[in-house]
C-alpha cells in the first residue's frame, strides 16, 4: 500500500464531520429495530451537518444488518438496514463507512464452540452471553464466516470504506487447538503456558502476526473487488502499532475518550503524533459522558472543545453514538452534535490538510497492546508538560522518526526505544546545533563487555568506549553481578548517548523518590525550597556536563521505628550526584534530568515539576516560533499550508469533581471567554494577521525578529491566519 499524502486524492482528508453509529444489538429486546426508518435515520445526520457516517453490517453479538446469505441476520430486522441507509445517504452525498465486528462475534462462537479463543489457563474467552465473546482468528471462523461475509458485502453494495473492529486476539494471545497447530507448524515449537511465562513476546508476536495476516487477506479481497473502497482496522496508524498492520489500512483510527482515561489531553496528544504521518487518521471521541453506550450526552461546549483539539492539531474528527434498541436515533443528541459540527464547519477551511510547523520532536514510546494497556505515562507526561508550556511539538514513536533537519529541539522520555541508527541521528542533530532534553533511563541499555588489555573484563566502574547497546530502553534496574571471571556476558548498564549527555550511569538509588536542590533561574514561579520528584532518581557522574541542581535524598525511607508525619519524609542530606545537568556537544546542547520527571508529572500533576522543566527548556530554547501570554489551560499550536500559517489557541475549562475515584473526569459545561491574549511570532515575513473565522484583521507590531499582536477574545477556539 502507498500512503496518501495531504496533497493526494484521498477524500478522507477533507471529511472531518464524521459520526460512527454503534448498533451492537442483542435479540432479546421486545420490538428490536421495529421503528427503523432509513429516511428519518439519514435525515438526522443531514440536519446535524455530518458528512461521513459509519453504518453496521455486523455487530459484536454476531448479528448481520444487511441482506445476507452467510452468517446470522438479526431476527428483529425485516429489511436491509445497511443497504437502506446507504441508498438514502447517497441522496445527500454522505460518505458511508461499513462497520464489521471482526474480533467479537457471540453468535458464531456459541454455535461453533471450537472457534472460541482459549486463554493461557485453558479457559474459554467468553462472558456468559454478554457482548465479549471472542472468536479465534486462526480458527475456521475466518474462512467460513469472515471472508464470505466480506466478499458478500463488497460485491453487493457500493460504499466508501470499511472499519474492521478488533483485529487482535485478546492480549495478543490464544491457546486454542488451531493456534497451537499453526504455532507448531510455523516455529517447530509447542505453544504452552510455560513458553508464555518464559518468552511472552514470542507468543505475543505470533498473535500480532495473526492480526496482520488476517487484515492482509481482508484487504486483498476488498481491493480485488472494489479498489476504490478504503480499508481500515481499529487502531491502525496509532502510535505503537506494527508497521505491517498499518499498511493494511488506507486511513487510521485512534479511539480517544476522556471518560476512559480521565483526561482531555488525549485528543491533542494523539493528533500530534498522527499529524506526522502521510495518512489521514480519525481521532474518535463519543457523545457519552462515560464509556461506550451510556445513554448520556455531553454539552455543546464540551464537544466544541474536543473537536477543536482534534481539528487544530491535524486529526479527523469522529464522534461515536449508539442506535436505540428500536432502531431510531435520539434527536436531542443530534441537536448538540449539529451545533458542534457547525462550529467545526466554520473552521475546517483553515485546518484541513495543514501540516505542523516543526520545532520540538518528542520521541517517545507507547503500548503495542492498546486494547488492554494504558498509554505510556512518560511520553504522555512529557506531552502534557509541553502543552501546558505552550511549546510547539510533534510526537514520534521510538526509532521511526526522520532526519531532524527541520527541528530545533528533541525530547526523550525514559521509555523510548532507539536503535543504533536512531541514536546516531540524534547525535548528529545535537552536534550541528540542536537542543536535546532527556530524562531518567532514556537510552540506558546493556553495553557489551570489553576485555581490558590485561585480559580481564572491565569492572563496572571502568568506562566503556565500545558501541552502545542496540536497544536502548531499560525496564530492569540491576547492574549484573560480577563473577570470578568478571562481569556477566550481558555487560553492564550504560547510556547509549552518554557522550551527548556528558554523564555516565552509575547505579540506581535506594529511594523511591527524592528532591532537587534549588537553582535560581529554574525555580522561577515556585517556592525556593528543595522540590520533590515522586519517582526514583538515577546516580550519574558528570564527564563533560555541568551540574545545575543536585539530588537531595529524603530524610529516610519510612520503616518500623523510622516513621515520619507524612509517608514521604522531607529532604535530608544533599548528595554529590546531579539532578539536572547541561552539556555542550559539538555546536549543540544536551539537558539531562536524572529522574523520570515526565512520568512523575503524569501521575502526580505536581505543577512545580512542570515549571522546573519548562524553565529549563525556555532557558536554552532560544528559537521558539511563538510565545503566548496565557495560562496553562490554553493550548497553542502552529500549523501551515501553502504560504500561510495558522496559530490555534484552544481554551479548556471544567467544573470541579467530587469523589475522584468514581467521578473520574470533570465534564465541561461552560467555557468563559478570555480577553486580550498577547502573542509574539518569530517570523519577520508575516504581513497580516487575521482572526478566523471572524475575518477580523489584527494590528501588528514589529519586533526584532517577527511580529506581535493581541487576540481580543478567546472563547473555545481562535485561529489567527498569518499571511506572508
Amino acid at each position: 500500500m502507498t500512503t496518501m499524502a495531504r496533497d493526494g486524492e484521498n477524500w478522507f482528508w477533507d471529511y472531518t464531520r464524521q459520526v460512527h453509529v454503534d448498533f451492537h444489538m442483542p435479540e432479546f429486546p421486545v420490538g428490536a429495530i421495529a421503528k427503523f426508518d432509513a429516511e428519518q435515520f439519514v435525515q438526522t445526520f443531514v440536519r446535524a451537518r455530518a458528512n461521513v457516517i459509519g453504518v453496521f453490517t455486523k455487530c459484536h453479538f454476531g448479528n448481520a444488518f444487511y441482506d445476507n446469505y452467510y452468517g446470522h441476520k438479526h431476527n428483529g430486522l425485516k429489511g436491509d438496514f445497511f443497504g437502506e441507509v446507504l441508498a438514502e445517504a447517497r441522496k445527500y452525498d454522505l460518505k458511508v463507512i461499513a462497520y464489521y465486528s471482526l474480533g467479537t462475534d457471540a453468535y458464531a462462537v456459541t454455535q461453533n464452540p471450537d472457534w472460541y479463543q482459549i486463554d493461557e489457563n485453558g479457559n474459554v474467552r467468553g462472558s456468559e452471553g454478554t457482548v465479549w465473546e471472542l472468536p479465534c482468528l486462526n480458527s475456521p471462523y475466518r474462512e467460513e464466516l469472515v471472508i464470505p461475509q466480506v466478499r458478500e458485502i463488497t460485491e453487493k453494495y457500493v460504499f466508501d470504506g470499511y472499519l474492521f473492529d478488533i483485529p487482535y486476539q485478546h492480549n495478543h494471545t490464544c491457546f486454542c487447538a488451531y493456534c497451537r497447530k499453526k504455532f507448531r507448524e510455523e516455529t517447530g515449537r509447542e505453544l504452552t503456558t510455560e513458553l508464555y511465562r518464559d518468552e511472552p513476546e514470542t507468543v505475543r508476536d505470533f498473535g500480532r502476526r495473526t492480526a496482520i495476516r488476517t487484515m492482509q487477506e481482508i484487504r486483498e479481497l476488498v481491493k480485488a473487488i472494489r479498489p476504490e473502497v478504503l480499508v481500515n482496522c481499529n487502531g491502525a496508524w496509532r502510535m505503537g502499532e506494527p508497521e505491517e498492520l498499518n499498511l493494511t489500512s488506507d486511513y487510521g483510527l485512534w479511539e480517544s475518550q476522556p471518560s476512559a482515561t480521565g483526561t482531555f489531553y488525549n485528543h491533542s496528544i494523539r493528533a500530534r503524533h498522527i499529524r506526522t504521518l502521510d495518512v489521514p487518521v480519525q481521532i474518535m471521541t463519543v457523545r457519552f459522558t462515560e464509556g461506550w453506550g451510556l445513554m448520556s450526552c455531553k454539552t455543546p461546549e464540551q464537544l466544541k472543545y474536543e473537536f477543536a483539539t482534534i481539528l487544530a492539531n491535524g486529526g479527523i474528527v469522529n464522534i461515536g453514538d449508539q442506535v436505540l434498541p428500536d432502531g431510531t436515533l435520539q434527536q436531542g443528541v443530534y441537536d448538540v452534535i449539529g451545533e458542534a459540527f457547525e462550529f467545526v464547519e466554520q473552521r475546517e477551511a483553515y485546518c484541513l490538510r495543514a501540516r505542523s510547523v516543526a520545532h520540538i520532536a518528542l520521541i517517545g514510546n507507547n503500548t503495542t497492546n492498546w486494547y488492554h494497556d494504558k498509554d505510556d505515562a512518560s511520553t504522555f507526561g512529557a506531552a502534557k508538560m509541553l502543552l501546558e508550556g505552550h511549546h510547539q511539538f510533534d510526537i514520534y514513536c521510538n526509532s521511526a522518526f526522520p532526519e531532524l533537519d527541520g527541528y530545533k529541539v528533541v525530547v526523550l522520555p525514559e521509555t523510548v526505544e532507539l536503535d543504533e541508527a536512531a541514536q546516531e541521528r540524534i547525535r548528529r542533530f545535537v552536534a550541528r546545533g540542536g537542543l536535546l532534553l532527556a530524562e531518567g533511563a532514556a537510552t540506558l541499555g546493556r553495553a557489551p563487555v570489553v576485555p581490558s588489555t590485561t585480559g580481564a573484563a572491565l569492572t563496572a566502574a571502568a568506562p566503556i568506549e565500545a558501541a552502545s547497546a542496540s536497544a536502548v530502553s531499560v525496564r530492569d534496574s540491576a547492574v549484573p553481578g560480577s563473577s570470578a571471571s568478571g562481569l556477566s556476558k550481558a555487560g553492564f548498564l550504560r547510556f547509549g548517548l552518554a557522550d551527548v549527555f556528558g554523564v555516565e550511569y552509575r547505579e540506581r538509588t535506594p529511594y523511591p523518590f527524592a528532591y532537587m536542590t534549588e537553582d535560581e533561574e529554574l525555580w522561577q514561579g515556585i517556592a525556593r525550597i528543595p522540590q520533590l520528584v515522586e519517582e526514583p532518581f538515577l546516580k550519574v557522574t558528570p564527564t563533560t556536563a555541568e551540574t545545575r541542581s543536585r539530588i537531595q535524598w529524603p530524610l529516610t525511607v519510612p520503616a518500623r521505628n523510622r516513621a515520619f508525619r507524612h509517608p514521604l519524609p522531607p529532604a535530608g542530606l544533599e548528595s554529590d550526584y546531579p539532578a539536572i545537568t547541561v552539556n555542550r556537544y559539538g555546536e549543540g546542547t544536551a539537558l539531562y534530568i536524572a529522574a523520570p520527571v515526565f512520568r512523575s508529572y503524569w501521575h502526580s500533576n505536581h505543577f512545580w515539576v512542570r515549571r522546573i522543566v519548562g524553565n529549563l527548556l525556555n532557558a536554552y530554547d532560544t528559537q521558539k516560533p511563538f510565545t503566548v501570554e496565557a495560562p496553562a489551560h490554553v493550548e497553542a499550536n502552529l500549523m501551515e499550508r501553502g504560504d500561510d500559517r495558522f496559530l490555534h489557541l484552544i481554551q479548556y475549562q471544567s467544573v470541579q469533581v467530587g469523589e475522584k475515584s468514581t467521578a473520574f473526569y470533570a465534564p465541561i459545561e461552560t467555557i468563559t471567554p478570555m480577553h486580550d491574549i498577547g502573542v509574539t511570532v518569530r517570523d519577520s515575513s508575516i504581513k497580516q494577521a487575521v482572526l478566523q473565522p471572524e475575518g477580523l484583521e489584527l494590528p501588528l507590531r514589529r519586533t526584532d525578529d517577527g511580529v506581535a499582536f493581541t487576540v481580543p477574545k478567546l472563547h473555545i477556539h481562535a485561529i489567527v491566519q498569518l499571511k506572508r
